[in-house]
């Protein structure tokens, strides 16, 4: 079988680089319609432009529908102008080429990407003696970090989060005299009680403590604005974080509840996309919205969604001839 010419570019919703070892080439979109997406350039010749037939489409009015180039000279990428009408600005300059360098600042119209060069190496196993784990298995007062962490599975970032702040409240309220009838128990976590928030009723202009209510506020204030930038995994940790500390409060489990809508929409969304990209034989497109919804679910691995675009991106990938696996989303 003929083996399909590989992709140009991988667009991915996530700042995060990647975790297989290598050399990536990555335009991090930070403003405009695509904020937040990263295209990891698999090309010699890669096209930006407002064109939905681009690499790296440029959702822009100032852009033109082939804007700019980036070919792969040696290890380092060379953007050139094609002739836009507005033109290319790279770290402020208006330029017509550039050898484009780690964290260079590329602005087509009102859009600004950053570049960079990644190098993401394998991770060397640190053997361990016997001796070492002989002593570690007695159990000495005096453990380094180190052993603990080799003993210590990795857990999830936004588990540690949440951990983080149950913990900060139980000691804010570790002190409290008892209330009597006015006392709220909170769930019971990891084997410990949540103590007693006090409020007065549904508002958080109504909780009695000015240490909770500002805090319950910063935690609306950061989910609110993760929200409205459309991050909305995000916004869902800061509003349980605020129902936490406040159970019950109205505005926290509005917001909450619009957070869990509008994230099932956006994937929603991003299915309707992929699947009309395929009916049209535009694999290259199905496959970026496919690796979209597994980016945006990669904590969410048992996620129904996550496993039914790992299971579609298997099937394009039969489709453009690769092997089972030779894909990666991220």
């Amino acid at each position: 079988m003929v083996m399909a010419e590989s992709l140009s570019v991988k667009m991915v919703k996530s700042v995060k680089a990647p975790k297989e070892p290598g050399i990536y080439y990555r335009l991090l979109c930070m403003t405009g319609k695509n904020k937040g997406f990263s295209y990891f350039l698999n090309s010699k010749r890669v096209v930006m432009g407002r064109s939905d037939k681009a690499d790296i489409q440029v959702l822009d009015g100032k852009s033109s529908r082939e804007h700019a180039e980036l070919a792969l000279v040696g290890d380092q990428y060379v953007l050139t102008d094609l002739g836009s009408q507005n033109g290319v600005v790279v770290n402020d300059l208006k330029v017509s080429q550039h050898r484009l360098v780690d964290n260079d600042k590329v602005i087509i119209g009102q859009t600004v990407y950053r570049y960079n060069k990644l190098t993401i190496e394998a991770k060397e196993v640190v053997p361990v003696e016997d001796d070492e784990l002989e002593e570690y298995e007695e159990g000495e007062e005096d453990e380094s970090p180190k052993k603990k962490s080799q003993d210590k599975p990795k857990k999830n970032k936004n588990i540690l989060i949440i951990a983080g702040a149950l913990l900060a409240v139980l000691f804010l309220f570790e002190d409290e005299p008892s209330k009597g009838d006015g006392k709220r128990k909170g769930k019971e976590i990891g084997g410990l009680k949540q103590e007693v928030i006090s409020i007065k009723g549904a508002s958080n202009n109504e909780i009695a403590d000015i240490e909770v209510r500002d805090k319950f506020r910063a935690f609306m204030h950061r989910g609110q604005r993760e929200y409205r930038e459309k991050n909305y995994f995000r916004a869902i940790e800061q509003f349980e974080l605020a129902l936490i500390l406040v159970p019950n409060q109205v505005d926290a489990m509005s917001y909450l509840r619009k957070s869990k809508d509008a994230l099932d929409n956006y994937l929603k969304s991003l299915k309707t996309q992929a699947e009309q990209a395929r009916a049209s034989l535009k694999y290259r497109s199905a496959l970026n919205k496919y690796c979209t919804i597994i980016s945006f679910l990669q904590d969410y691995p048992n996620d129904d969604r996550y496993k039914a675009a790992e299971k579609e991106v298997e099937v394009v990938e039969e489709i453009l001839g690769y092997r089972k696996g030779e894909y990666k989303c991220f």
